[in-house]
């Protein structure tokens, strides 16, 4: 299968490309940071890796990465929104802060808009995208509403094509080894994990899944006990300014 990964340069998309290539796809890489893909291209060889520098949060770019991406290998079979990246606090001071929406959720309806047409055309195909735990925890702003966005458009979209044998997954992931959470102190699965259920999807698609599962305890008592989860935020703020 031809598969589209964006955020591909690191962590989750990263080892996710490794492992789509191991299993033998044929997988167009996508990240701004293009250089980190040399020791890929050089194992693989362009016969299955297509690396592309792109900045999703431009329209030309998403357009180019798409258009390069079926030249090289034709019609894309399963699209992997994985790219996302996040602001802290002070997002209402931060003028790069919108960065978060755009990437998170814009770029992800986009390259699915990009993509859709061909794969109803076909009757097949895969769209999975990377949510977040945080997409029904809200934690941080402009994060979570991005996770949220993204977890309603891919359940709302996998309805919408239920029978057209294009088949939409939602990943929900707690904390990962990343880049990202590297400055957080809490337990974190690598970035393995979540690409190993990816393979999985791949074989047998499923709507929405939350890795580590004991992270639906979390979400199950934020929605019975919203006030629970505020109890635990003022409990981190009082032991940090103790």
């Amino acid at each position: 299968m031809h598969i589209l990964i964006t955020g591909a340069s690191s962590g989750i998309g990263l080892i996710t490309a490794e492992a789509l290539l191991e299993a033998g796809h044929q997988v167009t890489v996508a990240a701004r940071r293009y250089d980190r893909f040399a020791p890929l291209q050089a194992m693989y060889g362009p016969e299955f890796l297509f690396p592309v520098k792109a900045d999703l949060r431009v329209e030309q770019e998403l357009e180019n990465l798409v258009r390069e991406a079926r030249a090289t290998f034709g019609p894309i079979d399963v699209l992997i929104n994985n790219a996302g990246i996040s602001r802290g606090p002070g997002w209402h001071q931060d003028v790069r802060s919108m960065d978060v929406v755009q990437l998170n959720l814009m770029a992800a309806i986009r390259l699915t808009q990009m993509v859709l047409p061909d794969m109803l055309e076909r009757k097949q195909g895969h769209i999975i995208n990377m949510g977040s735990v945080a997409g029904q925890v809200p934690v941080s702003t402009l994060y979570s509403a991005s996770k949220f966005g993204l977890r309603g458009f891919s359940l709302a979209l996998r309805r919408e094509l239920l029978g057209t044998g294009v088949h939409v997954s939602l990943i929900a992931p707690g904390f990962v080894e990343t880049d990202m959470t590297a400055k957080r102190k809490v337990p974190k699965i690598p970035p393995g994990k979540v690409a190993e259920l990816i393979l999985k999807l791949l074989k047998h698609p499923r709507a929405e899944v939350v890795i580590p599962g004991y992270y639906k305890i979390l979400i199950t008592l934020e929605q019975v006990f919203p006030g629970f989860g505020d109890f635990l935020v003022r409990r981190r703020q009082m032991l940090e300014t103790t």
